[in-house]
């Protein structure tokens, strides 16, 4: 793969921004969108100590191309580090009269659903901080969807979720996760697409479009793939001609596919919002700067 500058990669990201008049700009320009984003995205672009992202375990019933996690790490949480997670929350809500996070996700290097017994315990803990502190975060959840089926969901909005989030490509959109993406609208407040710019996916890309609207899905978030040496070996074979470049982290350069996905979901006047979620996001939602620099951003994400 070619390695192309920061400056050429951010110049063609630019120009094709500024050819979209629609494009709405937040958080110093990190943030590019159309439509209101999921509250579920709030803590990404404004300091927030409060919030977490908890990783559940690193098995996944899949095996994304593009995936950089390492899969030779442990499949599972310990009892310990459980507990030990458990007595941070406590010690954080009980010492700090500040502990109002605005989100609580749950993601990883695997399948959160495979660990829905670890998540449940975890939302146990929250929802006895939220009762203590009165008050209420965005619970979400990121998932493949093969395992989303309507028992799963159930429980989902039982233990208090608010929002999941499908990563349609990691099943190569199947037919089992989009009829499992259509059960979601009936269960939680909020369905969300999120999913990956990856090129070799572009037809199956512009075919979902009209399908997430008809469906009701509220929010599409599309990334960019980043490479690191768990998955760089892989994409190098089967993109040799591929370009990458350094933001926070190394990045595939998407050939604009977000900006024509963008453009789409204006020309058909779909209801979803769309987030540009490529290196700027990463480059500030990862940034210590964020913590102490950046300015909030009132009207960022819809209300539910």
């Amino acid at each position: 793969m070619k390695l192309i500058s920061i400056q050429e990669a951010y110049q063609r990201k630019f120009k094709r921004q500024k050819a979209i008049k629609k494009l709405i700009y937040d958080a110093s320009g990190h943030c590019a969108h159309i439509g209101k984003l999921s509250p579920g995205c709030y803590h990404c672009f404004v300091p927030d100590l409060s919030s977490r992202n908890f990783y559940s375990g690193n098995k996944c019933n899949l095996n994304c191309t593009y995936c950089n996690s390492d899969k030779n790490q442990g499949s599972n949480l310990t009892a310990k580090e459980h507990l030990a997670t458990k007595a941070s929350l406590f010690k954080q809500q009980a010492l700090s009269n500040n502990f109002r996070p605005t989100a609580m996700s749950f993601s990883g290097g695997g399948e959160p659903l495979l660990y829905l017994d670890v998540i449940s315990s975890y939302m146990k803990v929250l929802r006895d901080i939220e009762r203590r502190s009165g008050h209420k975060p965005w619970y979400y959840l990121y998932t493949n969807g093969i395992l989303a089926d309507s028992k799963v969901l159930a429980q989902l909005k039982k233990i208090g979720f608010d929002e999941i989030r499908f990563h349609l490509g990691a099943s190569n959109f199947s037919k089992v996760v989009y009829n499992n993406l259509k059960k979601a609208v009936h269960y939680l407040k909020v369905v969300t697409v999120e999913t990956p710019a990856w090129q070799l996916h572009r037809k199956k890309l512009f075919a979902m479009l009209p399908l997430i609207e008809d469906i009701g899905v509220k929010h599409l978030n599309i990334g960019e793939i980043e490479l690191n040496k768990y998955n760089y070996e892989r994409i190098s074979k089967i993109m040799p001609h591929g370009e990458i470049y350094q933001c926070y982290e190394t990045h595939l350069y998407d050939g604009g596919l977000v900006y024509d996905i963008i453009e789409e979901v204006i020309r058909k006047k779909y209801s979803y919002s769309v987030l540009d979620c490529n290196c700027f996001v990463k480059s500030i939602q990862r940034s210590p700067a964020k913590r102490t620099r950046h300015e909030d951003v009132p009207g960022l994400c819809a209300k539910y």
